[in-house]
């Protein structure tokens, strides 16, 4: 199937957080949430259309959580990222296309970044 792909990509202190989500035209959605080039968290779903993960994450003042609400909207999808109450901006916008089955990912190579006219909300 045919994969449409978009990235958030955050620095949540000395680590880079990039959250990314993919969708077919049948109605396969899924998401991962990668921390330092590692996958920790990733989930697929028939007609999903919103996915939350909460991650266990150290702060300056003790243990606290990062929390991810990735949100399906008539006019693209929304991330947002949240440390301790606090909403996190992105640094980076990326977008993907590329073919495979479920849970496939397209290769580094393949994310470009992301302009106006693509599936991301609130890219400037």
């Amino acid at each position: 199937m045919q994969l449409i792909g978009q990235a958030w990509v955050y620095r949540v202190g000395n680590s880079l957080v990039r959250v990314e989500n993919a969708f077919g035209w049948i109605g396969w959605a899924q998401e991962r949430l990668i921390v330092n080039e590692e996958p920790v968290r990733t989930a697929g779903a028939w007609f999903g259309l919103s996915r939350d993960f909460k991650e266990d994450w150290l702060t300056p003042t003790g243990e606290g959580e990062l929390a991810i609400r990735l949100r399906s909207q008539v006019n693209g999808i929304r991330c947002q990222a949240m440390l301790e109450g606090v909403e996190i901006a992105p640094e980076a916008f990326l977008q993907a296309k590329w073919g495979g089955g479920r849970n496939a990912w397209a290769p580094a190579e393949a994310w470009t970044p992301a302009g106006k006219k693509g599936w991301i909300v609130g890219v400037p």
